[in-house]
């Protein structure tokens, strides 16, 4: 929930995009500097490197051997100091996906978990996808891209990680080769069940009822729409001029929506199997 000045309007109610405020920078930080340093666990702060020191060396800053206390702490102030004083709004988010690496894998979503609530509370624009930072999506659309990235088909869930990744670059977004591999993960799951490597998603999809996924006509136009959009003259896959600087909407539209798309053919294949 968002504070009592946001939710009436005493604080700035705006969506922090490509910018992030004070408050979020510290509440990040806290997160961090909670569970990675404890003043009262002697054997954590003695002569062991940590997070704090393995995170200082991802950001590319220089640390002092932690062999004292008083070192640990001074490692964590010029972390700190680093990280709060700098101008650039996406530093804060790399040291958080780099934190996310670090973490095994079941900490990591639950960590994610924990700083997307942060990141809603404090109204950023961006919330945490599979260990990216990524434009705001809802928790809906965005357990649909997760679970059309860990499908079993490892050619789909390529396509799919790699779409979010050119979606969630806030340096230089690609949203163009985002919708592209958006909707090459449709159509290599498409070739899969088929079992036509060489069928482009239109053939595919034409297939799918013989395939055993059967489906309301209105689901097979909207597929096939799908492919229309890609591959006619002036499709994506044309670089058409309708589609040479395609805008972050339709980036998302599309990655939530071929995500969508993977989990449903996914779905009616199984039920079509028992």
């Amino acid at each position: 929930m968002q504070s009592f000045s946001r939710r009436y309007g005493y604080a700035t109610n705006n969506i922090q995009t490509e910018s992030m405020d004070e408050t979020l920078r510290n509440r990040i930080w806290s997160k961090f500097y909670g569970e990675n340093f404890d003043p009262y666990d002697v054997h954590d702060l003695d002569n062991a490197i940590t997070n704090i020191e393995r995170m200082m060396d991802k950001m590319g800053i220089l640390y002092h051997y932690p062999n004292s206390t008083m070192i640990r702490q001074q490692n964590a102030a010029t972390l700190q100091g680093t990280l709060i004083s700098k101008n650039k709004w996406y530093v804060m988010y790399d040291f958080l996906e780099r934190y996310l690496e670090l973490l095994d894998d079941e900490e990591a979503i639950v960590t994610a978990q924990e700083y997307n609530k942060i990141l809603e509370e404090e109204a950023s624009g961006y919330r945490v996808i599979n260990g990216l930072v990524t434009p705001i999506i809802s928790e809906s659309e965005m357990q649909s891209i997760i679970d059309a990235s860990s499908t079993p088909y490892s050619a789909v869930n390529v396509h799919i990680n790699k779409a979010l990744t050119l979606f969630a670059d806030r340096k230089k977004p690609d949203y163009e080769n985002t919708i592209k591999e958006s909707i090459s993960a449709v159509e290599a799951l498409c070739k899969i069940i088929v079992g036509d490597d060489s069928a482009t998603l239109g053939q595919a999809v034409k297939k799918l009822e013989t395939s055993g996924v059967k489906m309301h006509g209105a689901f097979k136009s909207a597929l096939e729409n799908l492919y229309g959009y890609s591959s006619d003259e002036n499709g994506i896959r044309h670089a058409g001029v309708d589609f040479s600087n395609a805008p972050l909407e339709d980036a998302r539209f599309m990655l939530i929506i071929c995500s969508s798309f993977v989990n449903f053919i996914i779905e009616k294949r199984e039920k079509s199997h028992n």
